[in-house]
């Protein structure tokens, strides 16, 4: 169908009538987040103000005006590195007094390393945590920390004590990009550190959130915790109100296209090249940015832009997680900016220009709001390319009004979109065992009362939050926890990671940046992406980790992968990815639609010339998996599952075909494919 044109209204966000940091006026929402936080009778802070209107300085705002102490936890080391920089920004640019403050992710430990020859790395993150009043860091780290899975020995135990009391408060920045597993790893985080100071109300703790909408299944388990909540939303309008509101979006035209796999988001761009090159023409000093979902993409397009606007003058730079850090960084310097998740989550950026393709309410609505919200730009305009049947339902939504309220636009935008899968039955099936896992630690320090008293408060706390009173969870769970550690310790393994764990992770020398690197760059990714997506060779370790030593790479970083492969090129179509094994499904019906521990997977397609290489390592891995009788297509549709969960194709001993998921997805999927379950366990292999 024909695009949609629409006008979006700025948007001006409530002043406080009186507070100020130095001369710079506070919003309405970040004094009444600074309040929230001050209130004895709050636990949990959870401001959804919109996109661009300062949600970092009201979180911040504790710290600012009190000293209070934080952790601040980031989705992605780039928004820690960028956030940093923002802080640096605030206390010269206000004159700020601020807790000492430092960055804490695997780089950056390692670093600290270096500069103690005989500091280990426990002892690095220990120093850290010591040291600083605001600590920048991912909640991967900290969710090892907190359920006794970072260290050993004593260490293990030390940590979460020195963690809680060494900071005031728990600062969530951009949370709701995270899945079910790591809202109840979070979750389990905060009862541990609610029960641990429960008898000492002036120390409690308390935890800032700053998010687009919480998810219903979060919310229900912070009201099962019996933890106080308050939701603090911006206040907003069209105008300035004569100075009662500061403008945090300009108004922008924004066209809405429809993508499918034959009408690419690489088609749109390469038919609509020369419109590009107008708006450059037409408009002083402007600045685009094209926004994907895959890497793989994003370098191509990279490619056949720089080979159009280079030679023009037009500079065009990548930001994905195929780009090296210094590249990533000068690419928001450049006219033209390529990113993938790496930037559309949190990064600042000075745009007026935005092309993006989107598949879900949320990653819109996140990647609309980078436009905007800058001055200095005559006009701001947004071409998003969503599915056909969006653009129809936004089409009739809209047909008699062409101009908006910014308010208005994301209502259309979250109805318009289908509901994806919540797998709100994770929590009964697994959030559990993923809090018996410390409760098992607990056991394990018994020995003085106080352990035991913590030990039985802590469960009594998880009873209220994953059982009833006339059915306690925890007992149950925790004999779930030791069969799993018996019988499955892959599965476990998998539970107690935050986003998953990484057995197909091969190093990679991509070739194909020469231009930016003339031996190539050195990276780790996943071998399914790789197969899909990359034409390559592979190489032994041992050659890999000399061109490691080389760079003076960290070497460890490297170590151990699946395979190590040199890539030279990113093939110009995806490639059809299906798997193989050795098994006769109908024979083995009762295992299909729940979790099994499996290996021989091979690949069957695509055959790339080292595909002996590859499979003779592929066999050898026990993957926790799902596997379903449903196509893949069928699946994904009926489930709700999204257009971005990875669910790959697969064939039995017999051609038959199938579905098959990995990893955390497996776990997501066993908790919706219930009804489907057969009964009693039939594991193929374990």
């Amino acid at each position: 169908m024909e695009s949609l044109h629409l006008h979006i209204a700025p948007v001006f966000s409530a002043y406080h009538p009186t507070e100020r940091i130095g001369e710079m006026r506070l919003q309405q929402h970040q004094v009444e987040t600074l309040d929230a936080v001050r209130d004895p009778d709050v636990d949990v802070v959870i401001n959804v103000a919109m996109t661009g209107d300062g949600k970092s300085i009201a979180g911040y705002l504790p710290s600012i005006r009190e000293q209070q102490r934080a952790v601040v936890m980031y989705p992605t080391n780039e928004l820690i590195r960028d956030q940093y920089g923002a802080l640096l920004r605030y206390q010269q640019d206000l004159n700020l007094r601020l807790p000492r403050f430092d960055t804490m992710y695997g780089d950056k430990i390692t670093q600290y390393m270096r500069e103690s020859e005989t500091e280990k790395r426990l002892d690095a993150v220990r120093r850290m945590l010591q040291r600083n009043g605001l600590l920048l860091t991912n909640p991967d780290i900290i969710h090892l920390i907190m359920s006794y899975q970072y260290g050993w020995d004593f260490l293990r135990k030390e940590l979460p004590t020195r963690l809680g009391s060494n900071f005031d408060y728990f600062l969530f920045d951009e949370f709701h990009v995270f899945a079910v597993p790591q809202v109840i790893s979070v979750v389990n985080m905060m009862n541990v550190l609610g029960v641990t100071y429960h008898d000492k109300p002036s120390e409690r703790k308390k935890f800032v959130f700053l998010s687009a909408t919480p998810s219903k299944l979060f919310d229900s388990l912070l009201e099962r915790s019996g933890l106080r909540i308050r939701k603090i939303e911006g206040r907003y309008s069209s105008s300035d109100g004569n100075g009662t509101h500061r403008r945090i979006l300009h108004g922008c035209d924004v066209a809405l296209h429809e993508i499918s796999q034959e009408a690419t988001t690489e088609t749109w761009v390469r038919e609509h090249i020369e419109e590009l090159h107008r708006f450059f023409l037409n408009h002083h000093g402007p600045k685009a940015a094209i926004l994907v979902s895959s890497p793989a993409t994003a370098r191509r397009l990279v490619r056949m832009l720089k080979d159009h606007f280079e030679p023009l003058g037009i500079t065009v730079g990548e930001n994905s997680g195929l780009t090296p850090d210094a590249e990533r960084q000068a690419s928001l310097q450049k006219h033209i900016l390529v990113g993938t998740s790496t930037v559309d989550i949190g990064i600042d950026f000075h745009i007026n220009l935005l092309i993006f393709e989107a598949f879900n309410a949320g990653n819109f609505l996140q990647r609309f709001g980078r436009l905007g919200r800058h001055d200095g730009f005559p006009t701001y305009q947004a071409h998003a390319l969503v599915p056909r049947f969006v653009l129809e339902r936004l089409a009739t939504t809209f047909a008699t009004e062409h101009e908006l309220e910014r308010e208005r636009f994301n209502e259309a935008i979250r109805e318009a979109f289908p509901t994806e899968q919540e797998f709100a039955g994770y929590t009964k099936i697994w959030g559990k065992v993923q809090a018996a896992h410390v409760l098992i630690e607990l056991e394990k320090q018994k020995g003085r009362d106080e352990n035991r008293a913590f030990s039985q408060a802590l469960t009594e706390q998880y009873d209220r939050v994953y059982g009833t009173s006339e059915k306690p969870a925890m007992h149950r769970a925790q004999k779930t926890y030791w069969r799993l550690s018996k019988q499955r310790p892959e599965v476990l393994q998998e539970l107690l990671s935050f986003r998953g764990q990484s057995p197909l992770e091969c190093g990679v020398w991509d070739t194909t940046v020469k231009d930016l690197h003339p031996d190539g760059h050195l990276l780790t990714y996943d071998l399914f992406f790789l197969l899909a997506h990359t034409g390559f060779e592979v190489v032994e370790e041992e050659e890999f980790l000399r061109e490691v030593r080389r760079r003076g790479l960290e070497e460890k970083d490297f170590r151990g992968k699946l395979l190590y492969l040199k890539v030279f090129e990113y093939v110009a179509e995806r490639q059809g990815l299906v798997l193989g094994l050795p098994i006769n499904f109908i024979e083995y019906a009762q295992a299909l639609h729940q979790v099994q521990v499996l290996n021989c997977f091979a690949v069957r397609e695509p055959r790339p010339v080292w595909l002996d290489r590859v499979n003779k390592k592929l066999k050898q891995l026990k993957l926790v998996c799902i596997i379903s009788d449903m196509k893949r297509t069928e699946m994904k549709q009926r489930l709700h599952l999204g257009a971005v969960f990875p669910v790959y194709r697969l064939r039995d001993s017999f051609e038959h075909e199938y579905s098959i998921a990995f990893g955390q997805e497996a776990l997501l999927l066993d908790s919706i494919l219930a009804f489907r379950k057969p009964k009693g366990d039939a594991s193929i292999m374990a």
